[in-house]
């Protein structure tokens, strides 16, 4: 095949920002140079052609009917260039970047994380532990699972679980002297807080448990899993969900104490921006952490709410 003979790319790429402007001064400073640079490319142009391609009055430029013919077709030529390059200096594209709150990551998701590895070996899996909320436009993450009321503004949201909590504790804190039998009993015992001392006092009231003023005693801890570690070792009594504390509980490094649970408004909710299905790893990882959390085959998602939602700006919980 002959060699393609095409005039410079710098005075094509004049041209076409010339004609979408309809300014040679306007494409001048989308390009960066001069007015006279333009003008001087473009007439290169003209001259290889041997016609016009733009209708000269004044400031303003207008297309000839041969600059007309010739300016769709570059567009989409250097439109097609940008996706490409885009594409080839994308940054290892088949890596998905998952934003999780530490403590939803170390007492869920890494837990299960080997059957996804083992589902999807061909894509590279990254955790971005933060307790801020993403913003999707501006940060290089894919996917992400936030605890809150749900109904964040641009994005898709999925409820994954409904939380509620109750007192959990090392069974080797539990002492015969001081038996806990009951709500009130727990006044013997150290309490352990995240975030804030009131959840304890909402859960006692919850219990039926009358002026639990004694509950804002204790060491306070940032992250959940902080405070389940602490109990865990036998430091104090905490409030924990299924989520957070499932796997403990199985194993036995932490009880439950009582029947009695607190529904939390706030849940866990698998978030993304409208379009990312379109993904193939995307795609493959909602539908791994919907069966993961019993929700069965995904269903189509809801598009993104525009209303400001109510809930904490965590990113998971």
């Amino acid at each position: 095949m002959a060699p393609r003979r095409l005039p410079s790319l710098k005075a094509l790429r004049a041209f076409e920002a010339a004609a979408r402007h309809g300014s040679f001064s306007q494409a001048a400073g989308e390009l960066s140079v001069t007015h006279a640079a333009i003008s001087h490319q473009i007439r290169a142009l003209e001259e290889a052609l041997g016609a016009p391609l733009f209708h000269r009055t004044g400031r303003q430029v207008e297309l000839t009917e041969r600059g007309q013919k010739l300016f769709p077709v570059l567009s989409a030529a250097f439109e097609q260039m940008a996706e490409g390059w885009a594409q080839a200096s994308a940054k290892d594209s088949s890596a998905l970047t998952v934003s999780v709150e530490p403590s939803f990551a170390a007492r869920w998701l890494v837990l299960r994380l080997g059957k996804f590895n083992r589902a999807h070996p061909e894509i590279e899996l990254r955790l971005l532990p933060s307790s801020e909320l993403v913003d999707f436009a501006r940060e290089d993450v894919d996917i992400g699972v936030r605890y809150g009321l749900g109904g964040w503004p641009d994005v898709v949201s999925e409820k994954l679980f409904e939380a509620t909590v109750y007192p959990v504790c090392s069974p080797a804190l539990l002492d015969p002297k001081r038996p806990i039998r009951k709500p009130e009993d727990l006044k013997s015992y150290p309490l352990l807080h995240e975030e804030t001392m009131q959840h304890w006092v909402n859960w006692l009231e919850e219990a039926g448990v009358k002026n639990p003023s004694w509950a804002q005693r204790g060491p306070l801890f940032v992250e959940a899993s902080l405070a389940l570690q602490a109990a865990a070792a036998g430091q104090g009594v905490a409030l924990a969900n299924d989520t957070l504390a499932m796997a403990d509980l199985a194993e036995g490094r932490l009880v439950r104490l009582f029947d009695i649970e607190m529904p939390d408004e706030e849940g866990y909710w698998l978030v993304y921006p409208e379009g990312s299905l379109k993904k193939p790893k995307v795609d493959a990882f909602r539908r791994w952490i919907r069966e993961e959390a019993g929700l069965g085959p995904p269903e189509a998602p809801k598009p993104p709410e525009l209303l400001t939602p109510q809930g904490r700006g965590k990113a998971v919980r």
